[in-house]
């Protein structure tokens, strides 16, 4: 039977109307002298994969057969250029014979193994426009099976010309090749920080010099580079990370870490801290950039302070400068010089008149003879002399010391420039020298008395030693310090004060001393009278036999230092905690999306299975039950994050201590005794029952591992009140009265290093398949979200004891008592519910579900459609039942807010995997707010939707 088109054309292939120019070509080809025969007798397979590809879209095309007969569609014949239409029904070595050495292996490949071949960016080399030319493609070559069973007669090949593309990259690579380079070989120093941490992610070599080769790269600044941090600069970072506002500093000091035996280095730094941000105007890390101008600056103040010496010298000494040309006669003098000779600033200067006439008579001719030598080519060229000037107003004579020095040219002197000073003290200095020898004894003894003065009133211990170490004398701050009397100290060496072992230290010091080599900041310990040790700072320098020691007590400043040094580390072990938190909360608010899925599915699987299928119905529970343990360890996840929405209320923790006495007694076991000592005026405290239930059970379990063969566990109530020392010594704490539940057992015990981790999530010394590692997280985040404080006790070999503090509860409330939930109640046609959620699977699980349970449901995916819906509904509906988090910046409190403002009397029901700032704050549910957690029952949510309506 004959293929016609509607217009009556011939179409073999059956493409119908508009078949294209590819199809067009096929059908009026005669193919008689093909190996393929005419087109009526081709294969169904090749008929129907040629019905296949020719009105596609995509570039294809199919070679078949052994000879690799080409058939290609429209959208492909661009890809070969002048290749078209020759290449068609042609075998494919005809026509790509420059790549074939590289193309036939392929398609002999995916022919002998029937598997299909896939590559990104595929390169060929091909000739298509009268020339050669490196290609990329996105291939994929796929096996067309025939119709005998198992034969492959056809490879259908699917391509996408990337070569533009590949191209940009490469460019774009070497762009940033070479971006890196000029970045790493900057002479200015970079780095790149980022997130609000400040990791570093990049550095240059310059910045790396500056820091003295340090690995910084994936640390944040504060514990890669502690000194600075010490210094202000994590704060700087954190204000242009928060504002995003650059800040410039030019000539800032920084101490920096340095190997070298001279101790800290201080640099000055020109520097910007730029920050980065991305598309929406959000700060995402900071460019570090600046240089190292330490040299300039010392340059620049060397210049100045020698500038500045010379102006106070010649102030200060009065000294006066003066400038002769020999040739012209010309003599200038600045004022200084013109008032040592007696003249006003503003009079002419000349030779004869000014110099020579200025002169004490009796010195002239020996100063005007010292000129003409030094003027002389043979002579000595300088100039130094002392003469007396007489002020030709005033008469005053005065004393000037003259040095200068002649230039020459040619053998002629050309310039003679020098100075004048003002030695008149000097000469009268001389004249008083006697006087002062007479009198030098009694001086000396008064610098004597002066020295024994701070002898004795300094509070630094002060000595003198020989070479041995032998105190030949020490001040009274060594009584005061230490307790010892003088005469217990002097005639001895200190090692019978020193602790064993440690002088050797002091040993080696003093042979540093022999040497020359000053002491500096040297610490060692001192046993004083009461029995105690002093930690002393010495410096020491030796002349001749003697060595002179100066010792600052720093035994408080060590002491806290210490004490600052554990407070930093305690405030980075809660920063990591929290943001390992944030991380645990992101990862379990998709798993309860997944868990409800999963969940929800399942529960209506085993409602509608066959009751008589004890399989299926087996299979179905086993499934559930990993789903709940799923969904646990997603709750446990949220209780260390800190982002489980909490319901609290008033609770009396000893009769929660006692009502769960007889499961405790299950959970533990017959080795093991429970003692419970409950304070009788226990304080009552405000938190969700069920999770401090969970809580302590998690604590009673961990207490039952440490004791394999058996033991006593206890478990206290009692009031306690942290003051401020408490809160000082433990981080994220506050003061206040506080109810305290302690379990103790008498196990193996935690090391100190485990115990530093042992809150940190997926951390457990179990072995492989006994324990999650989330049980103590999950005490440490609902805790901490009650607003509490867990503190861990610890020895190895004596037991554990971990004390939850939890706020004490001041109103006066009752406590509530737990109802029996009834069965799953359900609704009625005439009640409408509008279920707003954006996971697709989710909201049909949910649909269905309330569907199921009778209620009339209109379905929204985000908030603005669930709006439309409310404004297009004429009649009432009753419950919106919505996530909190929802797509397109409208959270499930937002359309809640604006769908009551258009429906007063309808009631919101909110759902949610992971507690939000939307409906929860202070980790508690806003009052009046109604909220299902995901994974949610069939069961939980009739009960819910139920108790909702009918309020």
């Amino acid at each position: 039977m004959i293929r016609t088109t509607p217009d009556g054309g011939y179409d073999p292939l059956g493409l119908g109307p508009s078949p294209g120019e590819l199809a067009t070509l096929i059908a009026g080809n005669d193919w008689s002298a093909s190996s393929l025969g005419p087109i009526a007798g081709w294969t169904p397979s090749l008929r129907t994969t040629l019905r296949m590809i020719l009105p596609a879209q995509a570039q294809i095309v199919l070679f078949w057969g052994a000879d690799y007969i080409a058939f290609y569609n429209d959208a492909y014949r661009p890809t070969i250029g002048d290749k078209h239409p020759r290449a068609l029904g042609r075998p494919a070595a005809e026509n790509w014979s420059e790549l074939w050495s590289d193309l036939e292996p392929l398609l002999r490949s995916v022919r002998d193994t029937g598997q299909t071949y896939i590559a990104k960016d595929r390169p060929f080399y091909i000739e298509r426009h009268g020339y050669g030319e490196e290609v990329n493609f996105d291939i994929s070559y796929s096996a067309i099976l025939g119709d005998e069973p198992g034969a492959v007669d056809g490879v259908l090949c699917i391509v996408s010309e990337t070569t533009e593309r590949v191209k940009t990259q490469r460019h774009r690579d070497e762009e940033m090749r070479r971006l890196a380079q000029m970045f790493d070989q900057a002479p200015g120093f970079m780095a790149m920080l980022s997130g609000p941490s400040h990791v570093f992610t990049l550095t240059n070599r310059a910045y790396q010099k500056l820091i003295g080769d340090r690995t910084v790269i994936g640390k944040a600044v504060r514990e890669a580079l502690p000194e600075v941090s010490a210094q202000g600069f994590v704060e700087l970072l954190d204000g242009v990370y928060t504002s995003g506002t650059p800040f410039a500093g030019r000539g800032i000091r920084v101490t920096l870490a340095s190997d070298s035996a001279t101790g800290d280095e201080e640099r000055l730094l020109d520097f910007v801290y730029q920050p980065i941000k991305d598309a929406n105007g959000a700060t995402t890390g900071i460019f570090v950039e600046g240089s190292d101008v330490t040299e300039r600056h010392r340059a620049v103040k060397a210049q100045r302070d020698s500038e500045e010496r010379l102006r106070l010298a010649t102030e200060g000494g009065s000294i006066g400068t003066w400038d002769y040309n020999p040739a012209t006669g010309h003599l200038n003098w600045d004022a200084r010089c013109k008032a040592l000779f007696g003249l006003p600033p503003d009079a002419e200067i000349t030779y004869e008149k000014s110099f020579l006439l200025g002169l004490h008579p009796d010195d002239r001719r020996m100063a005007q003879e010292a000129v003409e030598s030094s003027l002389k080519p043979n002579g000595a060229g300088s100039y130094e002399v002392e003469y007396r000037t007489v002020g030709p107003h005033d008469g005053c004579v005065r004393w000037l010391s003259a040095r200068g020095k002649a230039s020459f040219e040619n053998g002629r002197a050309v310039r003679f420039l020098g100075t004048v000073v003002d030695i008149s003290k000097i000469k009268q200095a001389e004249a008083v020298i006697a006087d002062l020898n007479r009198t030098l004894e009694s001086q000396v003894a008064q610098r004597t008395q002066e020295r024994d003065r701070i002898w004795n009133v300094s509070q630094d211990l002060l000595g003198v030693a020989d070479r041995n170490g032998v105190w030949s004398s020490v001040n009274p701050a060594w009584t005061r310090v230490l307790g010892w009397p003088s005469d217990q100290l002097v005639g001895r060496t200190t090692e019978w004060l020193e602790p064993d072992g440690e002088d050797a230290r002091t040993l080696t010091e003093l042979s540093k001393l022999d040497t020359g080599i000053a002491t500096l900041a040297f610490d060692s310990r001192l046993r004083a009278k009461d029995g105690t040790y002093r930690f002393l700072s010495w410096s020491a320098v030796s002349a001749g036999e003697q060595i002179y020691c100066v010792a600052r007590d720093v035994t408080e400043a060590r002491a806290a230092a210490a004490a600052l040094q554990e407070a930093e580390e305690r405030l980075r072990h809660a920063q990591k905690m929290e943001t390992v938190g944030q991380l645990s909360g992101g990862i379990a608010h998709d798993f309860n999306n997944l868990l409800q899925i999963v969940t929800g599915n399942l529960e209506t699987l085993q409602r509608n299975l066959p009751t008589d299928n004890a399989r299926l119905r087996r299979a179905a529970d086993n499934a559930m039950t990993g789903a709940r343990r799923a969904a646990t360890l997603t709750q446990r996840l949220l209780a260390f994050s800190r982002r489980q929405p909490l319901a609290p209320t008033a609770v009396n923790p000893n009769k929660l201590v006692a009502g769960m006495s007889e499961l405790l007694q299950r959970t533990l076991g017959e080795t093991i005794e429970i003692e419970t000592v409950l304070a009788p005026d226990a304080w009552m405290i405000e938190a969700d029952v069920n999770q401090l239930e969970s809580a302590i059970l998690n604590l009673v379990v961990n207490a039952r591992d440490a004791m394999p063969g058996g033991g006593k566990l206890t478990i206290e109530t009692g009031n306690s009140i942290l003051d401020e020392a408490y809160v000082a010594a433990n981080a994220d704490v506050g003061t206040g009265r506080y109810l305290v539940i302690s379990i103790s057992d008498a196990g193996t015990g935690i090391a100190k290093d485990t115990l530093a981790r042992v809150f940190e999530p997926f951390f457990t010394t179990k072995e492989p398949g006994k324990g999650t590692g989330l049980g103590l997280s999950m005490v440490y985040g609902f805790v901490k979200q009650s607003g509490g404080h867990v503190k861990i006790y610890s020895e190895v070999g004596h037991g554990t004891s971990v004390k939850i503090y939890l706020p004490r509860h001041a109103a006066d409330a009752r406590e509530e008592t737990a109802e029996t939930a009834p069965s799953a109640p359900h609704g009625g046609r005439n009640e409408t519910i509008l279920v707003c959620e954006d996971d697709d699977d989710v909201r049909a699980y949910s649909v269905d579900t309330l569907r199921e349970l009778g209620y009339r449901v209109l379905e929204a995916h985000d908030g603005p459609s669930a709006l439309r819906l409310l404004k297009r509904q004429e009649g009432p509906i009753d419950l919106l039942f919505t996530d909190v988090v929802l797509p397109g910046g409208m959270t499930g409190a937002d359309l809640a807010g604006q769908a009551v403002a258009r429906m007063p009397e309808l009631r919101v029901l909110f759902t949610t995997g992971y507690a939000r700032n939307a409906i929860v704050h202070h980790g508690r549910l806003d009052p009046g707010v109604e909220l299902v957690t995901k994974p949610f029952t069939y069961a939980a949510l009739a009960i819910k939707v139920r108790e909702i309506l009918d309020k």
